[in-house]
């Protein structure tokens, strides 16, 4: 049976053409080997889709504010806490203002819009209050009026009335902000945090993991000490513990952060102390498995110097691996800061993010 697999191994290699032999015996690049190991986990593929997913509704957030005519810093208190799917105006206050700036800004057009109104008799009322009657109605009756009039001057108008509408798709907040645009927009602000997060985690675990590895000894046990005392600890409340400290008491990050962004820069630095050590321990036990193999040994044998190996010969073959840790830290991260700024001790408001809207 052996003699008969091996005969059928034979005639199968032999039926290769040249080409799909050089094919097989070309060494394959890194990217391509490290992109293939990386495929493997599948749920570490399918976190890299949601996460560019994400990441393309935070690129986008002004474009998705543009078709939806949202802001998310518009207050509407009249209309706090609607439902989903719900179509809200505004006040009559806040229609006022916008049709005194619009004649402000553009007097001949309200003029000629003004008097065209009272000739057609669609308001009974002085020129000069005839676009506030006109704002006082519906919307859809006000900009079907203002379609009839035929005029070029009613464009500004017509966009303006249009603006006193808004669908809110996931409904409002106490505040009457739109919640749909504020996720959007909040996507920025923990995508940004989660993905630095990870980036600068995996940078300090592959630090930390790389030399204790490839040293072993005492060093690697006082990292490893180090590194176990730390995941030890209750993540949350350690976390909230540290965001209660003002860092702008403190006088060489006082030079760097501000009051707009003391929030965000607070969160970062928080969740990369205690976000690196599964990475580590990960890096770790790679550098120990390939520190025996036998291309380390030929680097040595040659005079390779330990940053050489460890850059040159050790770092690709983890690649890998810290993709994986990367991605699925990405969602670890957001989930601290969607927690934290739940809890009034993250993003500090205006700022929209996942925790505070």
């Amino acid at each position: 049976m052996s003699e008969m697999t091996m005969n059928e191994i034979e005639i199968d290699s032999n039926q290769l053409s040249a080409k799909d032999r050089a094919e097989l015996e070309k060494a394959q690049p890194m990217w391509k080997m490290v992109l293939s190991q990386f495929m493997d986990h599948k749920l570490a593929v399918a976190g890299a889709v949601i996460i560019s997913l994400f990441l393309l509704v935070a690129v986008f957030a002004g474009t998705i504010q543009a078709v939806t005519g949202l802001d998310p810093d518009a207050q509407n208190v009249g209309n706090r806490y609607l439902a989903p799917m719900t179509t809200a105006s505004v006040g009559l206050d806040v229609r006022e203002t916008e049709i005194e700036r619009f004649i402000t800004e553009n007097p001949e057009a309200a003029d000629v819009v003004q008097k065209a109104l009272v000739e057609k008799g669609i308001v009974a009322v002085a020129e000069a209050d005839a676009i506030y009657e006109l704002g006082a109605q519906e919307i859809s009756k006000a900009l079907s009026d203002l379609k009839s009039l035929n005029l070029a001057e009613t464009a500004g108008l017509v966009s303006m009335f249009k603006n006193f509408e808004t669908f809110h798709l996931f409904g409002t907040d106490e505040l009457g902000r739109d919640v749909f645009i504020r996720l959007v927009y909040g996507t920025r602000v923990s995508m940004g945090v989660g993905v630095l997060v990870a980036l600068a985690s995996a940078l300090i675990g592959l630090l930390i993991g790389s030399i204790a590895g490839f040293y072993g000894g005492i060093i690697d046990t006082f990292l490893m000490r180090v590194t176990d005392a730390l995941l030890s600890l209750p993540h949350i409340p350690v976390l909230i513990v540290i965001a209660a400290i003002d860092l702008s008491k403190i006088p060489w990050l006082k030079a760097i952060i501000s009051t707009s962004n003391e929030s965000i820069f607070k969160m970062i630095i928080i969740l990369c102390l205690f976000s690196w050590m599964s990475v580590a321990r990960l890096v770790r036990g790679s550098i120990l498995s390939i520190r025996e193999r036998e291309f380390v040994l030929a680097a040595r044998t040659l005079g390779a110097k330990d940053s050489t190996i460890i850059i040159r010969h050790m770092f690709p073959n983890v690649i890998a691996p810290m993709l994986v840790a990367i991605t699925l830290g990405v969602g670890e991260s957001i989930l601290f800061e969607a927690a934290l700024s739940f809890l009034g001790l993250g993003i500090m408001p205006p700022t929209p993010s996942w925790g505070t809207c």
